[in-house]
């Protein structure tokens, strides 16, 4: 497997990284300016890492997505407690 020198977890491409970062607001229920907030192309290895740095993602402006993290946010929420 690859790796950074930065030791974050690697993406092959934006798109990858942009859903891992809707997943991983999902699962972690993080408040408004907390958690990362966008993802960009490592000038080290060239793979795609989350950033806590800079401007929101436009993914998070966008309404249809905002729905969509809410909804399943609120689905990973029960599946965790009926567990």
């Amino acid at each position: 497997m690859e790796s950074c020198p930065s030791g974050k977890r690697l993406y092959a491409d934006k798109q990858l990284a942009e859903e891992a970062l809707i997943q991983h607001h999902i699962r972690n229920n993080y408040r408004a300016g907390e958690g990362p907030v966008n993802v960009y192309q490592c000038p080290m290895c060239g793979n795609w890492h989350f950033t806590s740095k800079g401007e929101m993602s436009e993914l998070f402006e966008d309404e249809e997505t905002r729905r969509f993290i809410e909804r399943e946010r609120r689905s990973f929420e029960w599946e965790q407690k009926l567990r």
